[in-house]
């Protein structure tokens, strides 16, 4: 059986399935979610979707900052009601 890869983010958090972060992509910051632990990378699935750009990615943990998900039921909330 396989070990799950320990990713920690910017600050030294530890980085699980399913947590939310932020994350850089072309000179902007998005919100996404991680989907998957690879070996190197995060894949990290955007929360608000786009027709330019790719809704999964790749990303390193240490360019990723841990969003506590408190703050993100009240983003969510926020988007969805647009």
């Amino acid at each position: 059986m396989l070990e799950q890869p320990e990713h920690r983010d910017l600050l030294g958090r530890k980085v699980e399935v399913g947590d939310f972060v932020a994350f850089p992509q072309s000179n902007t910051i998005y919100i996404g979610r991680v989907l998957k632990l690879n070996r190197q990378m995060l894949r990290v699935q955007r929360v608000m979707k786009s027709k330019w750009m790719a809704d999964e990615v790749n990303k390193y943990s240490k360019d990723c900052v841990l969003l506590p998900h408190r703050d993100m039921d009240f983003y969510l909330l926020k988007v969805a009601s647009k």
